[in-house]
């Protein structure tokens, strides 16, 4: 490569990302038709992207990628020029969020001109310009609304909150007001050695932040008297005084005013939980139980730091999201110790407890998974590919290259003009569609 000339690279790259691009496209359609063939229901796996997760090792793109295999069904136009190597993946999973069938190929064209930063935000903006326009979005804030945080490269917690006008209008206001408590206090604290520290030289995102701490502390402080990592849940379980000298009995179990319980449903809910327990003869209570709390705060810290996460193999859901789970249920006797709880996510702590997998604890301290039939789930690893991609056929190195160069445009006219012409070419196919009036 250190005799490679610098127009030599660039048209090697350029012929590698159409062959990479046109195999990414049968990728993806591929994707698309597992999904749909439904052959990825194996034991445990979620869905078709946890399945592709697993076998082809892929992160990222995992669920865009079945996404939009099944949006480019739809979209002929852009189908062809993603096989033809002309369009990326990073190109296709904007345009294919905005395009619909009738204007394919306006957005071909944009997709084909703009670099693949200026088509994400072009989509982008397009798309919100319309849904702005479409009164059947009006309940979208109560819908959108969320709290997400991950943890940075750097350590760093970021948070990004989604929240309707009038309460975002409400934390604003709680931030503030915090802000300048927090600022008032340093104001007062003298700091020769540490200047840095004073509150003049804060910025106003780093006194909010500070605000943003405190009023959480102080909720701890005021709510919480020990460490606790997630809410329980309290169950009220009426069950038939019979049923507790043997197992749990589906038909005469139930939450207090829900439904009624299958043994599994019972086992699964009381699994991390506060049970109370209402014994009945006849339908009407003759006991009820203390509140037995099964799994402690300090318990449920020790099993995150110790399994980091779903156990179930291939499972990427973090401890904070999971289950706590009884490998010999606290019904049957097991013990409400480490030993005993394993991590489990939602959607494999439901099928466990409908029987779809076994789980037992091995003497070194690890976990073992199995099939109803015992037979071991074990992780499908990606093999290392054998050689080197053919490039023969593939030589046009300008193929993938934007074609207007990423050259500076009018954002905001561009954004307006397709906003307007999707209007104008939807009306357009709808009304063709409709036929004559």
């Amino acid at each position: 490569m250190q005799n490679v000339s610098a127009v030599e690279l660039h048209e090697r790259i350029g012929v590698l990302a159409a062959r990479i691009n046109a195999a990414t496209a049968e990728l993806v359609q591929l994707s698309a038709d597992l999904d749909t063939d439904v052959s990825w229901a194996e034991i445990g796996v979620r869905s078709c992207a946890h399945w592709l997760s697993i076998n082809i090792g892929c992160d990222v793109w995992i669920g865009e990628m079945v996404r939009a295999g099944h949006a480019l069904d739809e979209l002929p136009v852009l189908r062809a020029a993603f096989a033809d190597g002309r369009l990326s993946f990073d190109k296709i999973r904007p345009v294919t969020k905005v395009a619909t069938p009738d204007d394919d190929e306006m957005w071909c064209l944009v997709a084909l001109h703009a670099s693949g930063a200026q088509l994400a935000r072009i989509c982008r903006r397009v798309k919100q310009a319309l849904d702005a326009d479409d009164p059947r979005r009006a309940g979208d804030a109560l819908l959108n609304r969320g709290v997400r945080t991950w943890w940075r490269d750097d350590g760093m917690l970021q948070l990004m909150a989604v929240l309707p006008h009038e309460d975002g209008a409400v934390v604003v206001a709680a931030l503030e007001a915090a802000a300048h408590l927090v600022a008032a206090e340093q104001r007062h604290v003298p700091s020769p050695d540490q200047p840095e520290l004073a509150a003049e030289h804060r910025t106003h995102p780093m006194l909010r932040a500070d605000a943003l701490v405190r009023v959480c502390e102080r909720w701890v402080a005021a709510d919480a008297t020990v460490p606790v990592v997630a809410p329980t849940t309290q169950v009220v379980v009426h069950v038939d005084a019979d049923a507790l000298s043997g197992e749990f009995t589906g038909g005469r179990s139930h939450i207090e005013n829900g439904p009624w319980l299958s043994p599994g449903a019972a086992r699964r809910l009381s699994c991390d939980a506060d049970v109370v327990t209402v014994t009945e003869r006849d339908g009407l209570p003759i006991d009820v139980g203390r509140v037995r709390r099964l799994i402690t705060p300090r318990l449920r810290l020790a099993m995150q730091s110790r399994d980091g996460g779903c156990r179930y193999p291939g499972c990427s859901v973090p401890a904070p999201r999971t289950d706590r789970n009884h490998i010999i249920h606290w019904y049957d006797h097991g013990r409400t110790d480490l030993r005993n709880l394993i991590s489990l996510c939602r959607f494999h702590h439901r099928r466990q407890h409908e029987g779809r997998f076994l789980v037992k604890r091995e003497p070194s301290g690890g976990f073992t998974f199995t099939d109803a039939k015992e037979r071991p789930l074990v992780n499908v690893e990606p093999q290392p590919a054998v050689g080197s991609l053919d490039m023969s056929g593939w030589t046009d190195p300008e193929r993938a290259r934007a074609r207007d160069g990423g050259a500076p445009y009018g954002r905001e006219y561009a954004v307006s003009a397709l906003a307007d012409a999707c209007v104008f070419v939807r009306a357009a196919g709808a009304s063709a569609r409709a036929g004559p009036a």
